[in-house]
């Protein structure tokens, strides 16, 4: 299933983005949900808090974890999109397995490496100051992952390859598959 909104320039909201990607891993987010209310009810009714720390981590890892990073690695993409105003719309392309932001427009190589570096880059200095209290360092690695994205057998990886290699000419987009 192929959903697809285009968003006009002026319009992009970057708070849109955040919520298409809670609403692609919904089914996630319900089934962690139910994890944690059964915990918490478990242990209300019997008195065993054994499985909340469990059910606490499998919570965040979902929330926390896998929805905010997704969700700030495809805000980052809209927000730097948002600043370019050859940019003259935005398609949000929704598969089973992905959201992806698709430019219409035109844009220099180097803008279109911007944008495909802004949310892969973005996550990793995000993860990178998670990383640094003991607390929220295992959320770090949802965030440090992401620099995984920009090998060039990804989207963002083969954008910014082919933004790099344009340059500073001109490139009516989308000039690469996705971002």
């Amino acid at each position: 299933m192929n959903k697809r909104a285009t968003t006009a320039r002026p319009e992009l909201a970057v708070r849109g983005v955040a919520l298409a990607v809670a609403a692609q891993v919904w089914p996630l987010l319900l089934f962690a949900s139910l994890i944690l209310a059964a915990a918490l009810v478990w242990a209300a009714v019997s008195g065993d808090a054994t499985q909340l720390p469990v059910a606490a981590w499998i919570f965040t890892a979902a929330t926390a974890g896998l929805t905010a990073s997704f969700a700030l690695h495809e805000c980052l993409h809209a927000a730097v999109l948002k600043r370019i105003t050859t940019v003259t719309a935005v398609t949000l392309e929704r598969t089973w397995g992905r959201i992806s932001l698709v430019p219409h427009g035109s844009m220099t190589g180097w803008q279109a490496a911007t944008v495909a570096a802004s949310g892969p880059l973005g996550c990793v200095l995000a993860g990178a100051l998670l990383a640094l209290h003991e607390t929220t360092r295992p959320l770090s690695w949802w965030y440090l992952g992401h620099a995984v994205f920009l090998l060039p057998f990804f989207g963002d990886g083969i954008a910014l390859t082919k933004g790099l290699l344009a340059g500073p000419t001109r490139l009516d987009t989308p000039p690469m598959s996705q971002i």
